[in-house]
């Protein structure tokens, strides 16, 4: 059962159900963090006295993320931005905040600071947590 660890300042929607989605940069191995309908544990504080489980969930579905300064792609279709095409589907920004950010600029500055950028990886979904 892989287990993700999420930071503090994601653990409260996680916990609740609020973040169902987590991005997680490829690992070093090529393994993939998990695999559609693997049963999760959700932490944070993993390795520190203040470990704490958050729930778990199973997951329903996997794409391909690649994040840059000013734009992202999921599973190789750009996401656009809510200023330049209200009818989109989905955009970059109500990505960024259902991942727990205010929007998108703030979403890549901090993969920008914690990843770098250009960043690619994956986005992990996951059902109702339990």
């Amino acid at each position: 059962m892989p287990a993700l660890n999420f930071m503090l300042r994601f653990a409260a929607d996680v916990e609740d159900g609020t973040k169902r989605r987590t991005v997680r940069a490829d690992r070093k191995d090529g393994r993939p963090h998990a695999r559609v309908g693997d049963r999760l544990k959700l932490y944070t504080g993993m390795r520190t006295p203040q470990c704490r489980l958050l729930g778990e969930a199973t997951v329903i579905a996997i794409d391909r993320i690649r994040i840059e300064p000013t734009e992202m792609w999921l599973n190789g279709t750009r996401l656009h931005s809510i200023i330049h095409d209200r009818s989109a589907p989905q955009t970059d920004n109500e990505f960024a905040q259902a991942d727990g950010f205010e929007g998108f600029t703030e979403m890549a500055d901090w993969f920008h600071d914690t990843h770098g950028l250009p960043f690619e990886g994956s986005v992990i979904y996951w059902g109702d947590p339990s």
